[in-house]
Formats: C-alpha cells, sequence, structure tokens
C-alpha cells in the first residue's frame, strides 16, 4: 500500500511540474503580445496607397508591408497590421486576396510617434472591392 502512494506522489511531483513548465512557456507569448494603444493612435484615421511588398496571412495577426511614396515621391515602407486570420475569414478574406505587387488603398490608425505602423480599418483593392478589417469608432 505504501508504494501505491509514494507513486501517486511522483506522479503527482511530475505533473505539477509538466504543468509549470508549460505555464512559464506561455507567459512569453503573451507579453509578446503588444495592446493597440500601446502601438497605435485612436485618435485620428489616415489613409494611404501603395503597392504591397510583403504578406504575411498568419496568427497572432495579418501583417502586410506597404511601399508608399512620400510626398518627394521618396518610398516609404508601411507596416499594415489586421486582425487575425479566423476573424478576417468569416469577413470574406482569403490568403491570396491580397498579393504582392497589388496596388491598394488602406485606412487605419496610425502608429504612434510617426511610425510607419497602420492598423487597419477597410482597404480598397485596384478593382473596387472594399474589404473591411474594423468598424471605425
Amino acid at each position: 500500500m505504501r508504494d501505491h502512494f509514494q507513486d501517486r506522489t511522483v506522479s503527482m511531483k511530475k505533473l505539477n511540474c509538466i504543468f509549470f513548465i508549460v505555464i512559464q512557456f506561455s507567459s512569453f507569448e503573451l507579453m509578446a503580445h503588444h495592446s493597440f494603444t500601446a502601438e497605435f493612435s485612436a485618435e485620428r484615421v489616415i489613409e494611404i496607397r501603395g503597392e504591397i511588398e510583403e504578406v504575411w496571412f498568419k496568427n497572432p495577426h495579418v501583417r502586410y508591408l506597404l511601399q508608399v511614396k512620400d510626398k518627394k515621391n521618396n518610398i516609404e515602407i508601411w507596416d499594415l497590421r489586421g486582425s487575425p486570420v479566423v476573424w478576417l475569414a468569416r469577413k470574406g478574406w482569403t490568403k491570396d486576396r491580397i498579393k504582392k505587387g497589388d496596388e491598394i488603398t488602406v485606412s487605419g490608425y496610425p502608429g504612434h510617434d510617426g511610425k510607419k505602423m497602420l492598423s487597419i480599418i477597410e482597404v480598397k483593392l485596384s478593382d473596387g472591392t472594399i474589404l473591411i478589417d474594423k468598424a471605425p469608432k
């Protein structure tokens, strides 16, 4: 009978150890994710137009790099951030809907302190199609 309790104690210790390891690694992922207000300014909405340079249609957020010409015709690279894949798929977005080389117009919330980042509200494709990400407040 004593061996049975010793085995259960060892099993519980192993289980607790595994649990704490899993929690520890999970916390790294949570700490890496930033809040909207830490990166973007919800006080204003801007619109930019350019050519898609790169596409990441995966979680935690869909992202695009957009080449935009400034007033002096210099190329700026904007980091466009969308919602998670599942949310966008429910709104009709697909992985191949926006591709490298596509010309788009996008509106959204800009990054703080002049950072070339944009939290997407909507995207207008060259064929006139409008893809909605977030409803503006």
